[in-house]
């Protein structure tokens, strides 16, 4: 479980930098072309399901600690650093 949330969390982050270069190249070439619909089309259209994805992927990571992995290296990684 903790590895399939833990791609499923990778994929979505992938994704979600992917659209993120797709609005904001969106946008500025709305600016660039002094083409506002284009601009407020990135920003809305665009925009809502990158923000979802941000979302899953936020989702998938927080659920992974709650697996026996993610406790174990999260565990582990505290042990390293001298986190309580």
């Amino acid at each position: 479980m903790s590895t399939l949330l833990s791609t499923a969390s990778r994929i979505c982050i992938i994704v979600l930098v992917l659209g993120g270069a797709a609005v904001t190249f969106t946008q500025v070439a709305g600016i660039a072309l002094g083409d506002p619909e284009v601009v407020m089309f990135a920003g809305t259209a665009l925009l809502d399901p990158v923000c979802v994805i941000a979302g899953f992927a936020g989702i998938f990571a927080y659920l992974r600690t709650y697996t026996r992995a993610g406790k174990a290296e999260a565990e582990s990684q505290d042990a390293r650093t001298g986190d309580a």
